[in-house]
């Protein structure tokens, strides 16, 4: 089941979550008129700068997963601050269902 990554109608915010067994450091930063977000799982960096998009993995890379993590917006519209939280939230799938979305 995936699990709803609590994210605040703030332009920039990092927080640490433990998913998985993993510890995961995240920071969303709006950089112009989109957001990026930075990934560190277990102090090894995982993505930086990477620019999400809307119902697509961040993490660009089946060889960096151990899970990942997907915006839903309304309307596919790109992830933004303004948004969090209202029409907009971060989920992080787990492994299991990374492997059950690229099977079917």
């Amino acid at each position: 089941m995936s699990i709803n990554v609590p994210i605040e109608a703030v332009a920039n915010q990092e927080f640490t979550i433990t998913l998985e067994g993993s510890r995961y450091n995240l920071s969303i930063k709006q950089a112009i008129e989109c957001m990026e977000i930075d990934i560190v799982r277990d102090d090894i960096v995982i993505v930086t700068g990477m620019r999400p998009v809307a119902g697509t993995p961040v993490i660009p890379y089946r060889y960096l997963e151990r899970g990942n993590f997907l915006f839903l917006t309304e309307n596919d519209d790109l992830p933004w601050w303004e948004k969090f939280g209202s029409t907009q939230s971060l989920l992080y799938l787990t492994i299991a269902e990374m492997e059950q979305a690229r099977a079917a």
